[in-house]
């Protein structure tokens, strides 16, 4: 293998995102792009102090190389002993093997997660150090934005192309998806332009975090934002400075340390609230425990946040203090259980952080898992009846959260709680059946990018709770007010007791507390820096900001 020193300017970028917190995008031109990932790979690892970058490597149908270690290794051996290299020409043997090595020693060590398109819902709620889109032609844009959001702050995403003398001859690539757009109708066939190639290539060089290079890491001159930003930078100016590797959406914001330090001693909530990462986080959890503890059957607390705020993680910690409070029976659902890893996962830590042990005070319920269309991932977690733990808290009776898929409506009439995740992504009549029970809901989603575009969750549902439950609430409130002052049995007209109940009336239904829909917004991201420009770049391309 030939040694070349590396573009300065890919490195200033690397170190850059790693330092800031934010993502890079990396376009390789050229059949042997693939060659190139080993070394990313390993520049971004010595630039982090955390474990080696996890990748996530989406394909069509064919890798051009087999995944299976056995199979590698005696390829391998075959073509060493033939005198080949990889391309299947002759050369020399000390290249091809060094070559050969240096991409097994990364397969083999490297935590590779290889995913078909067609299987790319599974990713969903996962986090990535680096993202691998192979065979350009079968990408659409809803894989674009289902995969690209996995990547977390100052990972990479590589996007491989086919070797082409001219950028311009990928305007009017065939790509798989204008398989459905043919017609018989040569009139109507003329007016099908495909655009979509050319708008991906040209906003490219509006992306000050996106180079676009050859198969040998050479710039090429597309990406003209970024390339005037990186030759007035310098790697030095990141490898010093205090970067360290780390990212700096990990830092704790001030507010949120003094919030955690004062709920320190607070039952229930203190340890919840220190798992929280950003101050909005930390408030969804107090406004969701403290619908908890008040114990009002039909309110409703509506979450909506943008990809990677936290969304998932707030709702798992929410749960895990419903169950600390006492609840008994918490319903989960979204539209597939793959969707609530990241929920279970934080149902788990909360517990874990309110001093509950698994398999001595909880068991965990995977789902049968079998064939490629399904992935293990918990459907239930289940308290003991005599769970005591070092809160005092012995409810004893049993309590559960188990997932229930949205379609069996009937399975829900006996819960106190339920959980609705990705209510964007369930048909609207279905939320809408499930939110009629006399229980505490619990509802959030995606309102902008990939799973939020549906605006019938926030221009219709989340209004129509808003007129409801607002109004329902404010009118038992004034009510309960009138009703609270009781006047002398004689001489009514004298103390004027109908104008105090009217003012008491009026009094209760302007209080802002008395709705039973609680709001909650999460803006701060988690996943990756706030102000990330893939992230600008992404939703401008694809249109999901407008």
């Amino acid at each position: 293998m030939v040694r070349k020193r590396l573009d300065e300017r890919v490195r200033t970028l690397m170190e850059r995102s790693v330092a800031t917190g934010q993502r890079s995008l990396l376009v390789l031109v050229g059949d042997h792009g693939k060659d190139q990932i080993p070394n990313l790979h390993a520049l971004m690892s010595k630039m982090t102090v955390r474990q080696r970058p996890s990748v996530l490597w989406c394909y069509k149908k064919d890798l051009g190389f087999s995944t299976h270690r056995t199979k590698r290794l005696k390829k391998l051996k075959r073509d060493k002993a033939r005198g080949l290299n990889k391309s299947g020409g002759t050369s020399t043997p000390s290249n091809s093997t060094t070559s050969a090595d240096h991409f097994e020693l990364f397969i083999s060590s490297t935590d590779i997660n290889w995913c078909y398109y067609k299987d790319s819902h599974r990713v969903l709620g996962t986090t990535v150090g680096m993202l691998v889109l192979q065979d350009f032609e079968a990408l659409t844009p809803n894989l674009m934005a289902r995969t690209m959001e996995t990547v977390e702050g100052g990972g990479m995403i590589v996007v491989l192309l086919k070797t082409v003398s001219s950028l311009q001859q990928l305007y009017h690539m065939t790509m798989d998806v204008h398989a459905r757009y043919r017609t018989d109708n040569a009139s109507m066939a003329g007016d099908l332009v495909p655009r979509f190639n050319e708008r991906f290539l040209l906003s490219l060089s509006t992306c000050p975090n996106c180079l676009v290079c050859d198969d040998e890491l050479n710039i090429l001159p597309l990406s003209k934002k970024a390339l005037r930003q990186l030759s007035s930078d310098t790697s030095q100016n990141y490898r010093s400075g205090g970067a360290n590797g780390e990212i700096l959406t990990t830092l704790e914001d001030p507010d949120l340390r003094d919030l955690k330090e004062s709920l320190r001693d607070t039952p229930h909530v203190g340890k919840v609230v220190e798992l929280a990462k950003t101050m909005d986080q930390a408030k969804a959890v107090l406004v969701f425990l403290e619908a908890c503890a008040s114990r009002e059957s039909k309110m409703t607390v509506a979450m909506t946040a943008g990809r990677g705020r936290g969304k998932s993680a707030a709702m798992g910690l929410c749960l895990a203090g419903a169950l600390s409070l006492g609840y008994s029976t918490v319903a989960v659902t979204a539209p597939a259980p793959e969707n609530l890893v990241a929920v279970f996962d934080f149902v788990v830590r909360g517990l874990e952080a309110l001093a509950y042990k698994q398999h001595l005070d909880f068991t965990i319920t995977y789902n049968t898992a079998s064939g490629r269309d399904m992935t293990k991932c918990i459907i239930g977690i289940e308290l003991h009846s005599s769970t005591t733990n070092n809160n005092n808290n012995n409810h004893g009776h049993r309590q559960s959260i188990r997932y229930i898929p949205p379609t069996k409506p009937d399975q829900f009439v006996t819960c106190e709680l339920l959980a609705i995740d990705e209510a964007a992504a369930i048909p609207l009549p279905v939320v809408q059946a499930l939110m009629g029970g006399d229980r505490l809901t619990f509802l959030s989603s995606t309102i902008n990018g990939y799973e939020g575009t549906g605006r019938a969750l926030s221009l219709k549902l989340i209004k129509e709770l808003r007129d409801s439950k607002g109004t329902t609430a404010t009118t038992g409130a004034a009510y309960d007010a009138a009703d609270a002052i009781v006047g002398p049995r004689a001489k009514k007209g004298e103390v004027k007791v109908h104008e105090q109940r009217w003012a008491a009336s009026a009094a209760a239904a302007a209080t802002p507390g008395n709705s039973a829909l609680r709001e909650i917004d999460l803006s701060t991201p988690i996943r990756y820096a706030q102000g990330d420009p893939v992230e600008a770049w992404l939703n401008k391309l694809l249109c999901l900001d407008w």
